[in-house]
């Protein structure tokens, strides 16, 4: 709308008014003057420079207050930048100066209206409609205004004159339709409808409606009526089966309503989206051990793939009904599947990241992550998952560098940090950079005291380079204090007092770790070595052999077997 007032025979208009004249002066300079300024304040303006624009209109006001197009320039300018006072004034000026004028009239409604005058609105939407009867638009736009302001048979009458010149079309019915609902005036409702689908009798759409309307009104039997013409008409129309899916649901017919839920899914025009989120509600219910919606949620996701094959959401989804199976490597097949052509959803690279994980496939997940990273730079968690098995494939040096990257990147999160710091320690601890190593599980304990991972491998770490045992113990304590009956803490804790040659106190922890669970050759070591000290050659003997069937197989372990007595004698 704005940009007809910037048209040439409107600036001149009032120029050559000699009225006009008469109030801006005679000189041929403020004309000159006025011509320029408009025309550069309606090309800043078009620039989206509105202080710019105002300033150049307010140079033309001084020549020429009474300027309509003048003033309709600075009433749109000071409307789109929340003066909406000001808007109004220049509104009611111009329109008042030119009430011929549609663009000084409209701009008047949409004043009145911000300004919350609908009232006065309408009545200027009204003479404004009889300035252009030809109009549709004002007069749709009028019978939206009385159907706000409650006067529904005004809004209705306007649509009803409309359809007796235009004839039935779909959007005047629909806004008829609203009119009606909103009067829960059902049966008119549905005679709209009625009309509508008579129109035009090979439109599905015009069915779908009226079966939308019987599924409101309970009416199911008409609504199947509707459908079995929907699929008359066009057996391949996606959304029919999808409804009478619901509508055998709703007729408690469980079985017949799931045959239509697969044809909908058979359908290539069904979009993927859609099926993806059905198949998450039934997810949802497996997550909750609800077997028929586990193997009913697997069938639908396996037609996905069938009719999807490449779809990020159709391996993604089996995917995860493969992990509820516990079925990881299966799972992590459809993940990659998945995450190889999703660079928007970063949900996708969790669940392979996870699996990676889960599986202890370090390679895949350095690999996986660090496109992951590329992917999705902000995300901490990929740095946390390329540290850990950068960590576990001995590469310290890439493991920190993506440690310290990503911890910059955790907001309001202690768990994260906990986990940052926890997999730095361990990263410095293998470089043997302990210092660095102590100050990260320091770091980690002065967030969460009580965290039995970082208080076991830290206190661990420090047994085993005999380094600060009095801290050892105290850290080791404590994570036996808070769980009392775990093996591998019982472990640590021993081994400490081993190291602080307190044997008969080890023996009793380790003896007791030894017994819990499969047999562990570590824990079966160390309980040797202490069995040892004590004097005790031939139980030592025998736990290191146990130590050995376990599994077992260090250098060291093989040197005491041989040479039946510990290596540091």
């Amino acid at each position: 709308m704005a940009l007809s007032s910037c048209k040439a025979k409107q600036i001149t208009s009032s120029i050559n008014n000699p009225a006009a004249n008469e109030t801006a002066g005679n000189s041929s300079q403020d004309q000159v003057k006025f011509g320029y300024f408009y025309v550069e304040g309606c090309a800043e303006r078009m620039k989206g420079n509105l202080q710019q624009a105002l300033k150049l209109f307010e140079e033309c006001e001084k020549i020429d207050a009474g300027n309509a197009p003048v003033q309709y320039e600075m009433g749109t300018i000071y409307k789109l930048l929340g003066s909406d006072d000001q808007a109004l004034a220049r509104a009611k000026f111009c329109a008042g100066a030119d009430v011929k004028n549609e663009y000084y009239q409209l701009l008047l409604i949409d004043c009145l209206i911000t300004d919350k005058q609908y009232t006065q609105a309408i009545k200027v939407r009204e003479t404004l409609i009889k300035n252009f009867p030809a109009k549709s638009e004002f007069k749709e736009d009028l019978a939206i205004e009385y159907a706000i302001m409650g006067h529904y048979d005004k809004s209705f009458k306007i649509y009803d004159e409309l359809e007796h010149t235009y004839g039935i079309s779909e959007q005047l019915t629909l806004n008829k339709i609203k009119l009606l609902k909103s009067q829960k005036k059902n049966a008119e409702v549905e005679a709209e409808l009625i009309r509508l689908s008579a129109s035009d009798k090979g439109e599905v759409r015009y069915y779908a409606y009226l079966a939308e309307f019987y599924v409101d009104q309970h009416d199911l039997e008409k609504a199947k009526i509707m459908y079995d013409k929907i699929l008359e008409l066009d057996p391949n129309e996606p959304t029919v089966n999808l409804a009478l899916h619901d509508y055998y649901s709703a007729k408690g017919m469980d079985q017949e309503a799931f045959v239509h839920l697969k044809m909908a899914f058979q359908n290539p025009d069904l979009d993927v989206s859609t099926k993806a989120n059905i198949v998450g509600a039934y997810f949802q219910h497996a997550e909750s051990k609800n077997e028929v919606a586990l193997q009913r949620g697997l069938e639908l996701t396996q037609i996905m793939l069938e009719v999807h094959p490449n779809a990020t959401e159709s391996n993604a989804l089996y995917g995860d009904f493969l992990r509820l199976q516990n079925k990881l490597s299966e799972a992590s097949v459809y993940f990659y599947r998945a995450a190889i052509n999703e660079h928007r959803d970063a949900r996708v690279w969790d669940n392979l990241l996870f699996v990676d994980n889960e599986l202890s496939r370090y390679d895949s997940l350095e690999h996986h992550s660090k496109v992951a990273i590329e992917l999705f730079p902000s995300q901490p968690v990929y740095y946390l998952y390329n540290g850990v098995a950068n960590n576990q494939l001995k590469d310290y040096s890439k493991a920190t560098r993506s440690l310290k990257a990503g911890i910059d990147f955790v907001i309001d999160n202690k768990t994260l940090v906990i986990q940052f710091l926890s997999a730095l320690g361990d990263a410095y601890n293998s470089m043997k950079d302990y210092p660095n190593s102590d100050k990260a599980f320091e770091d980690a304990l002065k967030i969460d005291s009580d965290n039995t991972y970082v208080l076991n491998n830290y206190a661990y770490y420090l047994s085993l380079r005999a380094d600060n045992l009095t801290r050892a113990e105290k850290l080791s304590k404590r994570t036996i204090e808070l769980q009392p009956n775990n093996r591998n803490y019982m472990d640590t804790y021993g081994w400490i007092l081993y190291q602080q040659k307190k044997y008969g106190e080890a023996e009793v922890w380790l003896g007791s770790a030894s017994k819990k669970g499969e047999k562990n050759p570590t824990i079966l070591e160390h309980y040797g070595d202490a069995l040892f000290k004590l004097g005790k050659q031939n139980e030592a003997m025998d736990q290191w052999e146990a130590a050995k069937l376990a599994g077992g197989n260090s250098e060291a372990l093989l040197k005491k077997i041989k040479e039946k007595k510990l290596n540091d004698e």
